[in-house]
């Protein structure tokens, strides 16, 4: 009776240490401790300190080190057989079109959102080691092993460390909380292959924690009357909100007319800023674009989502000079480039061919039709001359070439596609031919040993007789590997010789 009046005193001077609003879970963390997503608001360098019965009084940090965007399969209960493949190909191409993004730039007020999720996940983990903490104490006082005066006070200690935690971070400014104002994006899938993550069945904050997102980019698509009624959003984990969506209502055929623009909106809310294009038509055609120095597109293409405001532009070419000039790229609008480059006095290449009117490419680029003079280039390039009924031909051009060059087109009567398979077929034959011969020494070898063995074993037994039949089925056996042997040597020769023609035609083909 005395031992549990002292075990109850002890018990409630404990509990009354710890204030009333501990178990209370802090907002949107549900009283559980959440998974730490990619935006590190539940870092782990203000965890639990070395000594766990010293108060960790430390400023909790942002440790994540991306910023993970999520696409989902669209919710589609209901749609017909011939609309349901919409579900998968309508994110996957919203994310294609978003996928060359590399960082999200935060905003005032994302970083405020993000500093008080860290803190509310710290205070929700402290919760969680209070009452492990409790549980630990408990079973220490009830429990059948004794409990001793040191064992009663570390627990105490930890105790009032745990509470400590918890205090110092309800009265903590969150503005102390460092964040990275930029981060690099990266596209999280289901699988290796790029699977879309599975539409969310739980509330999206959840999601996002069990996922590590900080964006989720999901929603659904009815069918009604014979319209497809799209609607996307995407959360943000960090403010914990619809932070951009979008509707759309059109038939199967007309639905992906819309995606552009959708990607578009997707494409603000990964970025956290504004953007700008730039439509990239030069000439010559294969031109290179520089923004403030960084390569941005290459060739008549786009180039995409760039920071709007001024901006110094080079386009530069082989063989031409170079312009440099100040743009101001404007928010959500697409400026053209289009300049002329003048070629510079390092020379010139004449390009003939026989037949003439031969399609020229220079690294991929169209450059015109035969005859025709193009820039040196500074660099080797590759060439192709391409002609309907004749065989392509490629070659090299570099800055030392001849001022002109000229090359007899082959006309394609299908002669060398026959010789480039009938190689192709000498050599399926030579190497079947030598995989069959393996079989011959591989198994004489077998039987010869097999013998040999019966005519120790028929010796041991003083058997002369069937130890001599042994000896000579070995013998046999023995002969028939050697010869084997050199059956498949001389296939092994055959073969290598019927590689080397197939590699030396085709080497030949491709010029």
């Amino acid at each position: 009776m005395r031992r549990a009046v002292v075990v109850l005193a002890l018990f409630t001077a404990v509990v009354s240490v710890v204030p009333a609003d501990t178990t209370t879970a802090a907002t949107g963390a549900a009283g559980t401790t959440p998974a730490a997503s990619a935006t590190g608001a539940a870092s782990t360098s203000a965890a639990a300190s070395a000594d766990p019965t010293k108060p960790d009084l430390s400023v909790p940090k942002d440790d994540g080190t991306k910023w993970v965007v999520g696409f989902t399969v669209l919710a589609s209960d209901g749609l017909s057989m011939e609309s349901r493949y919409l579900a998968y190909s309508l994110p996957l191409l919203l994310r294609d079109e978003v996928s060359g993004l590399t960082s999200h730039l935060y905003s005032d007020k994302e970083i405020d959102a993000l500093r008080r999720l860290i803190v509310a996940r710290q205070i929700a983990t402290g919760e969680q080691t209070v009452t492990n903490v409790r549980k630990d104490r408990d079973a220490l006082l009830f429990g059948d092993s004794p409990q001793t005066s040191d064992a009663l006070k570390t627990m105490d200690l930890r105790l009032k460390a745990a509470v400590a935690r918890g205090d110092f971070l309800r009265a903590l400014d969150a503005s102390l909380i460092s964040v990275l104002k930029e981060k690099p994006v990266t596209m999280k899938s289901a699988d290796e292959s790029g699977k879309l993550l599975d539409a969310p069945k739980i509330p999206a904050r959840q999601y996002c924690e069990a996922q590590s997102l900080d964006l989720l980019i999901g929603g659904s698509l009815q069918e009604v009357q014979g319209y497809l009624l799209l609607d996307l959003w995407a959360y943000s984990a960090a403010r914990q909100e619809i932070v951009f969506s979008a509707r759309d209502a059109a038939r199967r055929d007309d639905l992906y007319a819309g995606a552009p623009e959708m990607g578009k909106g997707i494409a603000e809310t990964i970025l956290g800023r504004p953007w700008a294009m730039v439509r990239f038509a030069p000439n010559p055609p294969n031109s290179s674009l520089l923004v403030d120095g960084a390569l941005v597109a290459t060739g008549a293409s786009p180039a995409l989502y760039l920071v709007p405001g001024p901006h110094l532009i080079r386009i530069q070419a082989p063989g031409h000079a170079p312009v440099e000039r100040s743009v101001v790229l404007e928010s959500g609008a697409v400026a053209p480039v289009e300049d002329t480059l003048e070629k510079t006095v390092t020379g010139s290449i004449s390009v003939g061919s026989v037949p003439e009117g031969a399609d020229l490419y220079l690294d991929s680029i169209w450059i015109g039709k035969t005859p025709l003079v193009m820039g040196r280039p500074t660099g080797r390039s590759r060439g192709l001359l391409s002609l309907p009924g004749f065989y392509d031909l490629p070659f090299a051009v570099l800055p030392d070439s001849p001022p002109a060059v000229s090359f007899v087109l082959q006309q394609d009567l299908g002669t060398r596609d026959a010789l480039q398979k009938k190689a192709r077929e000498d050599f399926y034959t030579s190497f079947g031919w030598f995989a069959i011969s393996l079989a011959l020494p591989v198994f004489s070898y077998a039987l010869a040993i097999d013998f040999a063995s019966q005519r120790v074993a028929f010796l041991d037994n003083g058997d002369a007789v069937h130890a001599a039949s042994a000896e000579s089925a070995r013998s046999v056996f023995g002969d028939l590997y050697y010869g084997g042997i050199a059956v498949s040597a001389s296939l092994f020769v055959w073969m290598v010789f019927r590689i080397i023609n197939y590699v030396t035609v085709s080497n030949g083909i491709a010029g």
